[in-house]
């Protein structure tokens, strides 16, 4: 008797033993598996971004780090699996058991067709940002596309399916031998059992619960967003089908809200990847505090997220809870000792009102979407006008892309004069663009669109060349008006082709640098490249061109930037001209900016005079140079000779080139 309990016991142990390395194994493998896939992705998108020249390589950079960071996990887990394997081999009831030499097969397989597409994504990430530009192009994927065959993925699946049903198995032989022998020795062993079995039961119960806490685990790893513990786009897309089943059953409505946020590449321009995972982690946690826990929220791209909301179809609900959202999302939060910002567009439609399939749903959703970011931070519920607004953006936005080579980008002129004598001390160049079908449109019309760089860039030198040639004009007609201001974006500042472009054409008109003067808006100052713009504006500062600071007071500079950087003008926005005399704090705002600027011994510039009385608080106040209707609406470069020849005794001067800059330019 003492032998055949000793020997159920070591048969028992053994194939527990044999179940908790098959299970971790089953596990490991999973895990293994997940990798995979994630860094194929991962990699193809280094490569297509390689390929993209608008990427610059500061981006692709983690992206590579991600890529070795999935290669070392792979291959840690290979060595767990390796040890695993060795530890199983070793096991009784595996050495007795037919199938092991599979098992091996299989494994061996596998581990060589891994290592083989390891090595491939190491000479991928390996190979210099051109090579791999030359390879996509001329290749596309074909470098993941064997390793990523049916064939691998069937010996994952094989290999997980084989660790699972031995588990299964271990489990099931180890009740059978433990009922069999209890079953005959029940009446002699109960005492004993209460020393001997009891434990091992209750390991018995332990492993089960393991192994139903890793196929939980593995679950979660599969459908959540590694970062925001949010669900991912996998998720989602099943969620939705769900949910258009139960429709289609009992014609149960839901909702979908479509979040964008806005800028936030900004941030992570300014402040770096980390501050940008932080700014994701403010969004989940500002969605957890708006949704239902039954509302299915996920992460479907970098910054956009998608939200079901079964058993919402009411309009007016779904409108308070998207405004909410955008609300909540909005709402400050600090990182590393910065107070960051960010907003939001959410686009949202309903079933069945808006659409009655997935792709009807998404696409409504989108256009709402679309709707709500010509704005910013707003809240669209699909209707018919927000897709008619939403072709017509589209349809700008197409030909924006060609506005600057059919040279449609005309430059308008609003003086800028002493506010005390009226004499006209120069000029702010404004652009327009003369649409070919819609005629003469503002900046607000078509600036909102232009997020490609290249545009803004192309857009800009039209100016640069427009402002050139109107003032090669002006000095041939004898009439020199004084510097006009450009204003420079950041991305013609943060390198040399900002100063470039405008030295091109002031020697292609034959002008002096002090014909031009600079302006920059202090959104500038979110970019982190402030020392590369400095030293772009000193540079322009060497050559005798003024730099003003425009809209102060609305954006992001501080007392540092204006220690730091060489402004020799501070622009007052026309939001605090307009308060004057109905706003005391405005007024008292205004009044420390002057004394600010006379302090740093710079010149002080109020935008959007319209009134006498707003003329006259300035100049008491100590402000000496104004622009606004007030004094004249901006004008065509013709206009500007027949506003001269209206008003001779403007102060419009007819010095030769050089003094009237000493004169006028400062």
């Amino acid at each position: 008797m003492t032998l055949l309990i000793g020997a159920t016991y070591l048969t028992v142990r053994v194939a527990l033993e044999r179940h908790a390395i098959q299970q971790e194994i089953s596990f490991l493998s999973g895990h293994q598996f997940i990798r995979f896939q994630q860094l194929a992705n991962q990699t193809r998108a280094v490569m297509r971004a390689s390929a993209d020249p608008s990427i610059p390589e500061y981006i692709i950079s983690p992206m590579l780090e991600e890529v070795r960071e999935a290669i070392g996990d792979i291959r840690s887990t290979m060595t767990l699996l390796e040890r695993d394997q060795k530890k199983l081999d070793k096991n009784l009831l595996e050495r007795i058991n037919s199938r092991g030499e599979d098992r091996k097969d299989i494994f061996l397989e596998l581990h060589w067709r891994l290592e083989e597409f390891l090595s491939r994504a190491e000479r991928i990430i390996d190979s210099s940002h051109e090579d791999r530009r030359r390879r996509y192009a001329f290749w596309g994927p074909i470098d993941f596309a064997t390793t990523t065959d049916g064939q691998l993925m069937r010996h994952f699946n094989d290999l997980i399916q084989h660790a699972h049903d031995r588990s299964v198995s271990s489990i099931g032989n180890a009740k059978s031998i433990s009922t069999a022998f209890l079953l005959m020795l029940a009446a002699v062993l109960i005492l004993a059992s209460t020393f001997l079995f009891y434990p091992l039961l209750r390991r018995l119960r332990s492993e089960h619960r393991r192994k139903m806490s890793y196929e939980h685990e593995l679950t979660h790893l599969a459908q959540t967003d590694s970062l925001t513990a949010l669900r991912n786009r996998s998720f989602f897309n099943s969620a939705l089908r769900t949910l258009f089943r139960g429709f289609n059953t009992d014609g149960k409505g839901f909702s979908l809200l479509l979040v964008d946020l806005d800028h936030f590449k900004a941030i992570n321009d300014s402040f770096g990847h980390p501050a940008g995972d932080a700014t994701l982690l403010h969004v989940s946690r500002a969605f957890r505090s708006v949704f239902r826990r039954d509302d299915v929220i996920a992460r479907i791209g970098g910054d956009e997220f998608a939200i079901l909301l079964p058993g919402l179809d009411d309009e007016t609900k779904l409108n308070a809870i998207a405004e909410r959202v955008a609300s909540m999302i909005a709402r400050e939060f600090v990182f590393e000792g910065n107070t960051l910002r960010i907003s939001a567009s959410v686009g949202g439609a309903m079933v069945p009102y808006h659409a009655t399939d997935e792709t009807g749903l998404i696409r409504v959703a989108d256009l709402a979407l679309y709707a709500a970011k010509s704005e910013r931070n707003r809240a669209v519920i699909f209707d018919k006008d927000a897709l008619a607004s939403q072709l017509e953006q589209s349809e700008l936005s197409a030909a924006l892309a060609c506005a600057a080579d059919r040279d449609e980008f005309v430059v308008h002129y609003q003086p800028k004069v002493c506010l005390d004598t009226g004499r006209h001390l120069g000029f702010e160049a404004l652009v327009r663009w003369q649409h070919p079908s819609l005629g003469l449109l503002a900046p607000g019309a078509f600036l909102p669109l232009m997020e490609d760089p290249r545009l803004i860039g192309e857009m800009t030198r039209a100016v640069a060349r427009g402002v050139c040639r109107d003032l090669q004009a002006w000095k041939k007609a004898g009439l020199l008006p004084g510097p006009v201001a450009i204003n420079l974006p950041e991305a013609l500042l943060i390198n040399d082709n900002g100063f470039d472009m405008l030295a091109s054409a002031i020697h292609e008109h034959g002008l002096d640098w002090c014909d031009i003067s600079v302006e920059v808006t202090e959104d500038v100052f979110l970019n982190r490249y402030a020392d590369l713009m400095r030293a772009t504006m000193t540079r322009f500062r060497e050559h005798g061109v003024s730099i003003a600071l425009d809209d102060f007071g609305t954006g992001f500079a501080s007392l540092l930037h204006l220690r730091d950087f060489p402004f020799d003008e501070l622009k007052i926005d026309r939001g605090f001209i307009a308060d004057i005399g109905l706003d005391d704090r405005s007024e008292q705002i205004i009044r420390a900016m002057l004394d600010l600027s006379r302090n740093l011994g710079k010149r002080c510039v109020a935008e959007g005079i319209e009134t006498e009385a707003q003329r006259e608080y300035l100049l008491e106040m100590g402000c000496e140079i104004g622009q606004g209707y007030l004094f004249a609406k901006p004008m065509s470069g013709n206009d500007v000779r027949e506003h001269w020849l209206k008003s001779p005794g403007a102060g419009w001067n007819r010095k030769t080139g050089r003094e009237a800059c000493r004169s006028s330019g400062g």
